[in-house]
């Protein structure tokens, strides 16, 4: 699986349209993965959007990955799917097909043995900085992320308060890539 350095996650606080455009303009930028994460949402508006997104990026060379929080059996139907920790604590086996990306957010080394033992092929490791999203959780800051990125083989992301233009700052305390919301899609 060619997994891209940018992965951008779908922001809430954007209208279907301004979403559609967004998504329209990742090839531009030569990303080539975004994960849907629309938890604000009823399930009925989330349905017309994933059929939306679905028409737009049959279209184009990118990779659609459903959040968990949107129901697992949804990431066979689209590229693949992202566990949220909660779900990571449930799960005792990989719920989708190896053809399928399939990722998972970690918190802790426990949390990265366990995306292990389930076949994950990605994880994301927050969150680096403070931010809105990850109140509850205290930042691993740099040197953190390094020493927990330092125990697993899988492609560590760095989220949380980042932006596109910390990918050489990952890397550097070997991250893969970078992943986030708010500032991934004008970067």
């Amino acid at each position: 699986m060619n997994l891209p350095k940018i992965y951008p996650i779908t922001p809430d606080a954007h209208s279907l349209k301004d979403l559609q455009a967004l998504v329209s303009r990742l090839t531009q930028g030569k990303n080539t993965i975004f994960q849907y994460r629309r938890k604000n949402l009823c399930e009925s508006e989330v349905k017309r959007e994933l059929a939306s997104l679905e028409v737009i990026t049959s279209n184009m060379d990118i990779s659609f990955i459903i959040n968990s929080y949107h129901g697992k059996n949804l990431g066979n139907k689209y590229s693949g799917l992202h566990l949220t920790g909660e779900d990571l604590k449930k799960t005792t086996i990989r719920e989708i097909d190896k053809t399928k990306f399939f990722g998972i957010s970690c918190h802790s080394e426990e949390d990265i043995l366990k995306a292990e033992s389930i076949e994950a092929d990605y994880i994301f490791l927050s969150p680096i900085k403070e931010t809105l999203t990850k109140k509850k959780l205290q930042p691993l800051g740099w040197e953190k992320f390094s020493e927990l990125s330092k125990k697993t083989k899988l492609p560590v992301y760095a989220l949380g308060g980042l932006s596109a233009q910390d990918l050489p700052e990952a890397e550097k305390y070997g991250g893969y890539g970078v992943a986030g919301i708010s500032r991934f899609w004008s970067d």
